[in-house]
């Protein structure tokens, strides 16, 4: 049965998902932390983890009318990595994408090859990150002050839990912002 994103099922659906998504980033990030949960490596094709990722996700583009360009152009999108915690990792990239957006995100995800790696970008052209909070984003429980608003919900465990999975596969990832101008996430992953 298809569910629309704007019926009732459809906004419920959405916010379980939210809900799940946080409650496993917060069990997932102490558990890993302590080497409760091994990484279960397996071949995965990095371009079909990105589309599945996406239809998490995309109910909340829809409701916030945005844009998605996908532009999956590397050549080698095998990798070996875990396809639970990688998941959970673009869908909270994008997550972040679209609640940082002011109105209607457009955000964009690129992929190529460098060498023997893997290059996954995505992009928003949301708020942006001021350059004295850069290096801290990826700290466990660090959020980007806003003075007195409180609009976007969180534990400031998403790029923590992101930076310690794609370490975990050997990977790196870094950021590029400019307050205002939205934000650029760059993943490294070595191929298969």
């Amino acid at each position: 049965m298809m569910i629309r994103p704007n019926t009732t099922q459809g906004i419920i659906l959405e916010e379980n998902e939210k809900l799940r998504l946080q409650v496993e980033q917060v069990l997932s990030m102490t558990a890993l932390e302590r080497g409760e949960i091994p990484v279960r490596k397996e071949v995965l094709d990095f371009h079909q983890l990105i589309t599945d990722s996406l239809k998490y996700i995309s109910i909340q583009i829809e409701n916030r009318q945005g844009r998605l360009k996908l532009n999956m152009k590397a050549n080698n999108f095998m990798i070996m990595g875990d396809k639970t915690h990688l998941t959970n990792a673009v869908c909270n990239l994008i997550d972040n994408a679209i609640k940082y957006s002011p109105e209607n995100p457009a955000i964009a995800i690129d992929t190529l090859n460098s060498g023997n790696n893997l290059i996954v970008v995505i992009a928003d052209k949301g708020v942006g990150i001021d350059k004295e909070y850069q290096k801290k984003v990826f700290d466990k429980f660090f959020r980007v002050p806003t003075g007195d608003v409180h609009d976007v919900k969180g534990f400031g465990l998403g790029l923590a839990y992101i930076k310690k999975i794609i370490e975990m596969h050997g990977g790196t990832i870094g950021l590029q912002s400019e307050k205002g101008n939205g934000s650029t996430f760059t993943i490294t992953l070595p191929n298969v």
